[in-house]
């Protein structure tokens, strides 16, 4: 599935989910709206503070619902009639992301999928679908294996791939698009909410597979936290860990490989989490007759 160029002009707006003390991530949403020309079409949105309020005894639990509560109040804030573009303030934003976020492009996607709720910028995916979006990402972007481009140049795309989030989406809520129809029924399937400790990424997920939530996932990802950046959430006070040290980094590596930017990652610990793992020539040489079989797929 790809993105179309037909259709009305609609107009989007836009919002960076930013704490009060948080200022030096405003300052860097800031900057980068600016360079792509976007600082007056997506803007600032307070956050809700965990640590200063929240309905628990535990700290936690009172940033999860925090960010849940953040995420909600951008939507029932927002016009019902725009496509809504939601971002955390960690995130970096692709060079290319103006060239299909933005009025016309959106607009005629959303009228050719009638459906749709989200679309996601950005997220961790399924593990069992993640040599998949490697694969695709390395098509869009086939300036990577040029070893003569530099820069920007290496991540070029003249269109992205769309996956249906149902099947690909595991968590993460950093970047997303919500249309005016899928504003109408996260406004419904909130207010249906009780447990307001829920993470917000956890209700899509929920809601993708049993509410009759639409979503997509966009690949190359368009916007993505830096590795490893460290999360506003007191994670440490929640009861039990959210997701083993391992698996977050490398999670954290695959989004940034999907990025379309450069990835910056932190190569002596991607290096030691690759030497962890199994070693054996028939494991390396069964990743390499994947890839190859889904090459030429």
């Amino acid at each position: 599935m790809h993105l179309t160029r037909q259709g009305e002009a609609v107009r989007f707006d836009g919002y960076f989910i930013n704490l009060d003390r948080s200022q030096d991530r405003r300052k860097s949403m800031e900057t980068q709206l600016a360079s792509i020309g976007y600082q007056d079409r997506i803007v600032r949105f307070p956050a809700v503070d965990g640590i200063a309020q929240g309905p628990f005894d535990n700290a936690g639990k009172n940033c999860v619902w925090a960010c849940r509560q953040s995420h909600e109040r951008v939507i029932l804030n927002s016009s019902a009639d725009t496509a809504t573009v939601v971002l955390e303030d960690d995130v970096e934003l692709s060079p290319l992301f103006p060239t299909l976020i933005n009025d016309q492009i959106l607009a005629a996607h959303i009228g050719n999928n009638p459906d749709l709720d989200l679309m996601f910028l950005d997220c961790a995916p399924v593990f069992d679908r993640v040599s998949l979006l490697l694969l695709e990402a390395e098509k869009r972007m086939n300036g990577r294996a040029n070893p003569q481009l530099l820069g920007d140049g290496r991540h070029y795309f003249d269109n992205v791939s769309l996956f249906d989030a149902r099947a690909t989406y595991a968590f993460c809520a950093a970047a997303y698009v919500v249309t005016p129809k899928g504003k109408q029924k996260l406004r419904t399937l909130y207010s249906a909410s009780e447990d307001q400790a829920v993470p917000v990424d956890m209700l899509f997920r929920h809601w993708l597979h049993f509410d009759g939530l639409s979503g997509q996932l966009v690949v190359p990802f368009l916007a993505t936290p830096e590795y490893m950046s460290a999360s506003t959430i007191s994670y440490d006070a929640l009861d039990a860990p959210v997701i083993d040290q391992t698996v977050g980094l490398a999670i954290g590596a695959i989004r940034r490989l999907l990025f379309a930017g450069d990835a910056n990652l932190d190569t002596n610990r991607i290096d030691a989490l690759i030497e962890a793992g199994p070693r054996s020539p028939e494991y390396k040489l069964g990743l390499e007759l994947a890839a190859a079989m889904m090459r030429a797929s």
